[in-house]
């Protein structure tokens, strides 16, 4: 079941306009993504500020792009503090007919290992799409080690993968050593790296401003190209390392804010960008000719 997940995957910046998503602006960003050839697209993510949207907005979101994703799967984050908000987003995902769910652990609220296997087990329980668990420790508090993974895998009969944010790529490693899970790396850091792991591909914040630059890389890489695939993966890990000077969305919204002459706005609860945090990403797509 988890042969059908690999390739390049764009965690999906959303533009707002206020606390409502801007459609015309996501129609575009879409449509851009989807011409480059990449694989999937997962929503609701980190990237997409899901964490900090309303309900309303998620159910939005899962719909307007399940109608309009092409041949690209789609890969639902439904993580909430409040569970019954998970079970209307499973449920909406399933009537959209969404590719698979995922989640991280519960926030806020820490969990140890008990409580991360429960929380994980009851959110897979809730359908009968392919489940995807989300480790991103940096903003939880837990890391998703692949022990638990394993116990996980044994105990739920939906399991099929997990994006791993960490950048550890000996996690990575390790994970990829567990039978039928397809391992998705989430730092864009470590994009070769964790391909030559063992990892099926890469879920990616800035594969949404160069989505061109992410597919190449994995074209090259899985066609044996390595010297090609080296070479680009330097190009991104300097865009990386530039931009992520500054904190992340603040990076991929200010990037794709110039490279659309438009406001690819954040919630209008966050900041604005800085004027020295806007010459910093015009330097840095300069380097890239955008």
């Amino acid at each position: 079941m988890s042969n059908r997940f690999f390739g390049v995957v764009p965690a999906l910046a959303v533009p707002f306009t206020g606390h409502e998503i801007n459609f015309t602006l996501l129609s575009e960003h879409l449509e851009r993504l989807l011409r480059s050839g990449v694989d999937g697209l997962f929503i609701v993510s980190t990237t997409g500020l899901g964490h900090a949207m309303g309900i309303r907005s998620k159910l939005e979101l899962v719909k307007y792009v399940a109608e309009n994703r092409k041949s690209a799967f789609v890969i639902v984050n439904v993580a909430s503090i409040e569970f019954e908000e998970i079970k209307e987003l499973v449920k909406a995902s399933e009537k959209c007919g969404v590719d698979a769910i995922a989640s991280n652990v519960m926030y806020y609220f820490r969990v140890d290992e008990e409580g991360a296997y429960k929380f994980f087990t009851k959110v897979a329980s809730l359908t009968e799409l392919p489940f995807f668990i989300y480790n991103i420790p940096q903003n939880t508090g837990y890391n998703v080690e692949p022990k638990l993974v394993r116990r996980l895998k044994k105990d739920t009969k939906n399991l099929v993968g997990i994006k791993d944010s960490s950048a550890n790529i000996l996690q990575i490693a390790d994970l990829t050593t567990i039978e039928d899970i397809a391992v998705f790396n989430g730092a864009d850091e470590t994009t070769l790296p964790a391909l030559i792991a063992g990892a099926r591909g890469y879920v990616s914040a800035l594969a949404n401003v160069f989505p061109d630059l992410f597919v190449s890389l994995y074209k090259a890489y899985t066609s044996g190209e390595h010297s090609r695939a080296l070479e680009l993966y330097r190009k991104i890990l300097t865009l990386a390392v530039d931009l992520k000077a500054m904190p992340l969305n603040f990076s991929v919204y200010g990037s794709l804010s110039a490279i659309y002459g438009k406001d690819f706005a954040l919630l209008e609860s966050f900041r604005s960008l800085r004027e020295d945090e806007v010459e910093k990403i015009s330097r840095a797509l300069s380097k890239y000719g955008k």
